[in-house]
């Protein structure tokens, strides 16, 4: 235990250690940890000294309560101590270093909240155990979603949701906050197969054919149909982002994706730039006041109108752009690489073979000389 003059005047308390510790919650070795209670360098009153009599004896307390966890964890004994802490806060440590290495954590806190929604706003290690997970597990395939309480939340969302926990619980195990890894015991929630609802080629017709009345949705629409950005992604483009390459004839832009928050370059077809009636100078957006809910309001209008509405999503101008290059016959790495997928296998939703490709096959399948 040592003591370090504070510029107030006042005297601050810390533990140090030799050789390092290390530190679950910064995941770096520490020499200091400073206790964050301060004595008065002179007592002034009695209540002054009361005070530094009280913190020390919080810190002594704090010291011994480290040096048995440091025992402990010399002869490979858990420390029970730590199962008292709080679960939720590690939870919000864990998340905040993951968007500090550019990581999308919408599932993680998504499942925090689920977990919160079912638990309340404590839980404590010793709550961790593979009940709760089986038990968290049940919750999820049974509850509403958080966005509304009169839709069920769909089981591959459970599935993503109970995963990002298991994920927590794992670290947990490893910062050495639980006595085992309860998640090896309790068989994942598993993904079911989705019927998506992807625009073919006589609906997409039908829609140019009748497009939508304001220009702006109808635009933004055609060029995410040219281009797969997600809407995300067309929110932050910029016209300084657009660049031509004179050895390829192409063009292509080049912006920090959204989503997955990481670099993305991205060629585009000149039909796609003509779309946008060519290539402004300066650094405004290219479309300006983007709004999600403006939007998805003009499609349903333009969808409804030709008998679409189920498909009345802007992310399925992407399905359309991806489905359209691998039925085409584009290689499926070159396809998750324009969809700035980070792994291949999550464009293999795209890859299904298609309906024109099962009905082609389907007339093939004949007898011949059978009346």
């Amino acid at each position: 235990m040592k003591k370090k003059k504070l510029k107030s005047g006042k005297i601050s308390l810390y533990i140090d250690y030799y050789p390092p510790v290390w530190n679950p919650q910064t995941k770096q070795y520490t020499r200091r940890e400073f206790l964050n209670l301060h004595l008065h360098a002179i007592p002034a009153t009695d209540l002054e000294k009361q005070e530094n009599k009280l913190y020390t004896e919080i810190a002594e307390k704090i010291y011994i309560k480290r040096m048995k966890s440091l025992m402990l964890e010399e002869n490979n004994i858990f420390n029970k101590d730590v199962l008292e802490g709080d679960f939720f806060t590690y939870a919000e440590n864990f998340i905040r270093g993951k968007q500090k290495a550019k990581v999308d954590t919408t599932h993680y806190e998504t499942a925090i909240k689920y977990l919160k929604k079912w638990k309340g706003a404590h839980l404590r290690f010793r709550h961790i155990d593979e009940r709760l997970l089986e038990k968290f597990k049940e919750f999820l395939l049974t509850t509403t979603s958080l966005k509304s309480k009169h839709t069920k939340l769909n089981q591959n969302s459970a599935a993503s949701y109970y995963d990002k926990l298991a994920l927590i619980v794992q670290s947990a195990f490893l910062d050495k906050y639980l006595s085992e890894d309860y998640t090896q015991r309790v068989p994942r929630i598993s993904n079911v197969e989705t019927f998506r609802q992807i625009i073919d080629d006589e609906e997409l017709k039908l829609l140019l054919d009748n497009p939508v009345a304001d220009e702006f949705v109808f635009r933004s629409s055609i060029f995410a149909l040219l281009t797969g950005f997600r809407f995300s992604a067309l929110k932050i483009l910029k016209w300084s982002d657009f660049h031509y390459s004179t050895s390829l004839n192409a063009w292509y832009v080049y912006i920090i994706d959204p989503k997955p928050e990481r670099s993305f370059k991205h060629y585009i077809s000149h039909q796609a730039l003509h779309i946008l009636g060519g290539k402004q100078d300066g650094d405004k957006l290219v479309f300006p006041d983007l709004n999600y809910h403006h939007v998805r309001a003009k499609l349903k209008e333009w969808f409804s109108k030709v008998g679409l509405e189920k498909k009345a999503k802007f992310h399925n101008w992407r399905h359309k752009y991806a489905t359209d290059l691998i039925e085409k016959g584009e290689d499926i790495y070159i396809v998750s690489k324009m969809l700035n997928h980070k792994h291949v296998k999550t464009t293999q939703i795209y890859a299904k073979v298609p309906d024109t490709n099962r009905a082609k096959a389907a007339g093939k399948a004949i007898i011949p000389h059978l009346n």
